[in-house]
């Protein structure tokens, strides 16, 4: 009796399938066990000095404070005076595990807030950068998102509306200097700004 051709494919199909399936569970759970293997020993490491790292100081920067009456403004300006007084630290892009790798598992407490400090900041200073763009406040507005790039945001929204206003004002050297700024991200977001900026470079 002949076996019909399809189901031999049908067999052949499966086997290839079981084996793909095998494969990727090998795959798996060696990964894991290499992530609980770094994750130990990243438990393992003394706590670091973490007093010289590079932080974020607003300490000298000069920002369009006080400038015009307008509640959001004003709202925007309190949360960046109220994290002057904070440890502010660009980790993006950084895991846990490797924080604690480098820095101890003790500081990961204290690294994470620092982290999400600098969260809070770059956010703000988009929102506040977009305020005064809406109020017609450009030198300003340009001032608030040139500050938020030069300590690494990472939010594609205050890379885009500092190049529109450099166009507006047609200063394309620094649309182009946007380029090597974003280029040192360590984000997700670095390719789909870099892509929106040279987009940017074409059309000057």
């Amino acid at each position: 009796m002949r076996i019909p051709i399809l189901f031999c494919w049908f067999v052949i199909l499966l086997g290839v399938f079981a084996a793909k399936r095998r494969k990727a569970e090998r795959h798996g759970e060696d990964s894991e066990r290499e992530f609980w293997e770094r994750e130990n020993a990243a438990n393992a490491v003394r706590k670091q000095d973490i007093s010289n790292l590079d932080y974020v100081d607003l300490s000298g920067v000069t920002l369009p404070f006080a400038l015009f009456p307008d509640e959001y403004l004003t709202q925007c300006e309190r949360e960046v005076m109220d994290l002057k007084e904070k440890r502010i630290l660009n980790l993006t892009g950084i895991s846990n595990t490797d924080l604690k790798m480098q820095y101890g598992a003790a500081n990961l407490t204290a690294l994470t807030q620092y982290d999400q400090n600098f969260t809070r900041l770059v956010r703000t200073l988009n929102a506040w950068g977009h305020r005064l763009h809406e109020l017609s406040h450009t030198q300003e507005a340009i001032t608030v998102l040139a500050f938020a790039i030069s300590i690494g945001s990472d939010i594609k929204a205050t890379y885009q509306l500092l190049a529109e206003l450099y166009q507006q004002e047609g200063d394309f050297q620094k649309i182009k200097a946007l380029i090597p700024q974003a280029r040192t991200l360590n984000s997700l977001m670095k390719e789909p700004i870099l892509s929106m900026l040279e987009q940017f470079s074409e059309s000057t």
